[in-house]
């Protein structure tokens, strides 16, 4: 379903806090091809495989575009702080 690994299991060097294992993460060309992977007949036919012998969560989160800016989030979210 269009999906590629950008990270599949090595055990993540922890700079900062605490993390209980490793990560897999999974990049769609967008949250719909996403969910579409998440719910395909393929992927549940063997999610077992995962929740079975895995202990962990999956998450489909909307990443950010190439003409994402942080200040201007940054700016976005204390104002949204100020407005209370």
């Amino acid at each position: 379903m269009h999906g590629r690994f950008v990270i599949h299991g090595p055990p993540a060097e922890i700079a900062e806090g605490n993390w209980p294992g490793s990560m897999v993460l999974i990049e769609f060309p967008d949250l719909d091809t996403a969910r579409a992977w998440y719910r395909s007949p393929a992927y549940q036919a063997i999610i077992r495989l995962r929740t079975d012998h895995i202990d962990g969560d999956l998450l489909l989160i909307e990443g950010v575009g190439p003409d994402y800016h942080p200040r201007e989030r940054a700016a976005k979210l204390r104002a949204q702080a100020a407005a209370g």
